[in-house]
């Protein structure tokens, strides 16, 4: 695994995929009041929003995302699960451990769009 993310990084800041949706602004409060992301700018045609240390912008487009899913690190997927179920979000995946070391949890957004949440399995190495 490479190292986590600094707060001081030599170059790269952070990424932030831009997704290119039909409704902007439903999308923007999906991800704000299912998955607790603030969302703090954006109109009709362009939003951001962002938790913590991770931002995602929406772009209107008469297309829907197709052949793309996100993936986010957490510190906590099973709490995460629980956040979110909390909220109403619909699990694709319910939290589980990979064979490949990541613990998974699979939801997908108003657009269809995958998004799986994982955190490093801690096996006491």
């Amino acid at each position: 695994m490479p190292a986590r993310p600094s707060s001081d990084p030599a170059q790269f800041v952070q990424g932030a995929p831009v997704l290119h949706v039909g409704d902007v602004k439903a999308t923007a409060a999906f991800y704000r009041d299912v998955l607790g992301f603030t969302w703090d700018f954006g109109d009709e045609r362009y939003a951001v929003v962002w938790r913590d240390n991770s931002a995602i912008h929406f772009v209107r487009d008469e297309g829907h995302p197709q052949g793309v899913h996100l993936f986010q690190w957490v510190k906590d997927v099973d709490a995460y699960h629980r956040e979110i179920v909390g909220r109403g979000a619909e699990i694709a995946t319910a939290p589980t451990d990979q064979p490949y070391g990541i613990r998974e949890l699979g939801v997908r957004d108003i657009n269809g769009v995958g998004i799986v949440f994982g955190q490093d399995i801690n096996r006491g190495e």
